[in-house]
């Protein structure tokens, strides 16, 4: 079945749009207005709406904001420099920005979109400042702010590299659920492995965070971590159940899962993923 949003996260989405539709048609100097707005969200998608037009006058209005004093102003400047399009020496000095202020800014918020943005800009330059990110990251993974390693472990998250597994380990062993639940997620879209990720993801499965929970669960399943199979059991008994766990019970491979899909099949009815994952186990159990 479908993830269904909850009633927080529709409101989010209807307020993002409005301030898209409020930003959309405005000239740039209207937009650059939108800045010193006392609303940030509105701030944010109008610096959003900044870097998309991209232009030297935007990158050089971000670069000069990056040592501004007002907070807000450096952190949409790091938002700013993250995804704009920029020329060699324009990226070599906003790379140097974005990483100066993710390590020396007083502001957790813009240290946080700092590292982001340094992330972006590695995955744009398809891996060539990987080093200098995990150089970084190395500092960043022990920043006092859960905003700050929420985002290191979305950079780490962005390119396949595993010198970065003793980063994203420590940030799996971390104190806040959303760090953990981040650090799941750069594992497991790079699909790093090793004997302790898999013990670091049976802890997470008493995370009471849910997204923590989910990605270990489909992260043990997929590499066939059978310790696992009880928890997919519960999971899939339940009265809202989502496609990705039907899904990963053929990777995991354990029979013992068949009664399971087939109470599934009698309540929801046949779909894609639960039909792949009934013949994949009856295969599995017909050669025993």
């Amino acid at each position: 079945m479908m993830m269904v949003r909850s009633a927080y996260d529709k409101k989010k989405d209807d307020i993002h749009f409005e301030y898209w539709q409020r930003c959309r048609y405005l000239t740039e100097d209207k937009l650059i207005a939108l800045l010193d707005h006392d609303n940030f969200k509105l701030s944010l998608e109008a610096a959003a709406s900044l870097q998309l037009r991209g232009g030297s006058k935007i990158i050089r209005l971000a670069q000069m904001d990056s040592f501004s004093n007002r907070y807000k102003r450096r952190a949409l400047a790091a938002f700013i420099l993250g995804q704009i399009k920029l020329n060699t020496k324009e990226e070599k000095i906003s790379l140097k920005i974005l990483y100066d202020l993710a390590l020396n800014d007083q502001s957790a918020i813009v240290r946080s979109y700092a590292v982001s943005s340094f992330g972006h800009r590695c995955e744009k330059a398809k891996k060539k400042y990987a080093d200098t990110l995990l150089s970084l990251a190395q500092s960043t993974v022990l920043d006092k702010s859960v905003m700050v390693r929420v985002s290191t472990a979305f950079a780490l998250s962005v390119f396949n590299n595993r010198a970065s597994i003793p980063l994203l380990i420590k940030l799996l062993k971390d104190t806040h659920s959303e760090v953990k639940n981040w650090a799941a997620f750069a594992v497991n879209v790079n699909n790093y492995d090793t004997p302790e990720i898999r013990n670091c993801f049976v802890l997470l499965l008493d995370e009471k965070n849910f997204e923590a929970r989910f990605e270990a669960i489909i992260g043990l399943a997929k590499r066939q971590d059978k310790r696992v199979t009880q928890i997919l059991i519960h999971e899939l008994s339940q009265e809202r159940i989502y496609d990705e766990m039907v899904e990963v019970t053929a990777y995991l491979g354990d029979v013992s899962l068949l009664p399971t899909l087939y109470q599934v099949k009698d309540k929801f009815g046949t779909f894609k993923e639960l039909n792949t994952s009934i013949k994949v186990l009856e295969h599995l159990k017909s050669k025993l």
